[in-house]
């Protein structure tokens, strides 16, 4: 049985994600399965998912997918490299997973793994470029440019370099998943314009934040829509950021640089440009804005400044300790009966077992909670700002098979 990964976030799910898994079904057939690494709700680009995890994964099931599960909150808030080995090890962990499915702008696996291979082995030309004040994604990309231009060329895409760091994930992990890439198809990654039909995520948001739903029912599949919908109605999407602006700046404004560092990847003086940005700003955004350089780029600022709200440091690895189950979809409760013999992980199901699971994955569990009951604040309705939903909630189960 053909099990294939994907990586993703579905923020929201939209009529490119559903490309994506129709053509990986039509690469394997249609009875391959496919289990989704999703991030839960909070995301790589350092923000608030717009829709809570349970229904974006329940999305994803009616769309296609037949298990997803959660990326570990440290991976989703990472770089590109520790986001996707997070992701990739996890799916690694399921031991029944045989390929991942990923986009690319140039969907060309040779040239992209040589640019993998090529980016594991500019260790002293990296760390140049980031001595001179280059972000990381700037200087690999000025790394890998040097030794091979047409494999540094494909850097410079948002896709390319997660593509590109699964595949080093891949490697690193000695992992047996065999990759393959899939031509990404419409608007560009932050376009805010809809290709082909084919809108990216961002420009989706930009008409949820503007009250414009309605405009993303023909960008997205009816079931995907519908559950959108029903969310907006139940009052816990859109979520946007700007209503937890002064939760977070309340917390951020008792840590000084020193309590900050353990946030920052490194000590690299980000630790005390926040806080001048932090008391010198009245809300989330202006502490980004006014401590965004080239050297800080936004998406950093924006993943250090929530790992500090959620009490998240660096030292916790991106790497799963437990398998979180979403949603199931149609062959879900197949893949699930096989990762009873093959999954190296313990696998939650129902988040009321957590408290009955060995103690020292407590620790991770407890951060899980408290990133739920932090995310909930954020929900339009304010009476559905209640803590303890993390407990409540289980995967969604699709029964019309």
């Amino acid at each position: 049985m053909t099990v294939c990964g994907i990586v993703a976030e579905y923020n929201p799910f939209h009529a490119g994600h559903a490309y994506h898994i129709a053509e990986t079904r039509r690469v394997f057939g249609a009875d391959a399965a496919v289990v989704c690494a999703m991030s839960g709700n909070f995301v790589q680009r350092g923000d608030l998912a717009m829709m809570e995890k349970y229904a974006r994964a329940q999305a994803a099931v009616r769309c296609g997918a037949d298990l997803v599960l959660e990326t570990p909150l440290a991976a989703c808030l990472s770089s590109a490299e520790g986001f996707a080995f997070g992701a990739v090890s996890l799916l690694d962990a399921l031991g029944c997973v045989t390929h991942l499915s990923f986009g690319a702008e140039q969907a060309d696996l040779a040239l992209l793994q040589q640019a993998a291979d090529l980016s594991r082995r500019q260790g002293e030309a990296l760390h140049q470029g980031l001595a001179a004040g280059l972000p990381y994604a700037a200087a690999m990309q000025q790394a890998v440019s040097a030794a091979d231009p047409a494999a540094g060329a494909l850097l410079a895409s948002p896709n390319n370099t997660l593509g590109i760091e699964y595949l080093s994930a891949l490697t690193a992990l000695h992992s047996p998943i065999q990759p393959l890439a899939i031509e990404r198809k419409g608007s560009a990654h932050d376009s805010d314009t809809p290709a082909d039909g084919l809108p990216s995520a961002s420009y989706l948001r930009g008409l949820l934040a503007g009250g414009n739903t309605e405009a993303c029912r023909p960008l997205m599949p009816e079931a995907s829509f519908a559950v959108l919908e029903r969310e907006i109605e139940r009052g816990t999407a859109p979520v946007v950021r700007s209503a937890v602006d002064q939760a977070i700046l309340a917390h951020l404004r008792r840590l000084d640089a020193a309590a900050l560092l353990p946030f920052c990847s490194g000590d690299d003086g980000l630790a005390h440009r926040l806080t001048d940005a932090i008391h010198g700003s009245t809300t989330f955004s202006a502490v980004c804005t006014a401590a965004q350089t080239r050297r800080y780029p936004l998406a950093r600022v924006r993943r250090v400044l929530l790992r500090a709200w959620l009490d998240l440091p660096q030292s916790v690895p991106p790497k799963p300790e437990y398998v979180r189950v979403l949603a199931i979809g149609r062959q879900g409760r197949t893949l699930l009966r096989r990762m009873k013999d093959t999954c190296a992980l313990p696998v939650i199901i129902k988040p009321v077992t957590e408290r009955s699971l060995p103690e020292d994955l407590q620790p991770a569990l407890a951060r899980d909670a408290l990133a739920d009951d932090l995310y909930a604040l954020a929900y339009p309705a304010p009476e559905l700002r209640v803590g303890g939903g993390h407990f409540r909630k289980t995967p969604f189960c699709l029964t019309n098979t």
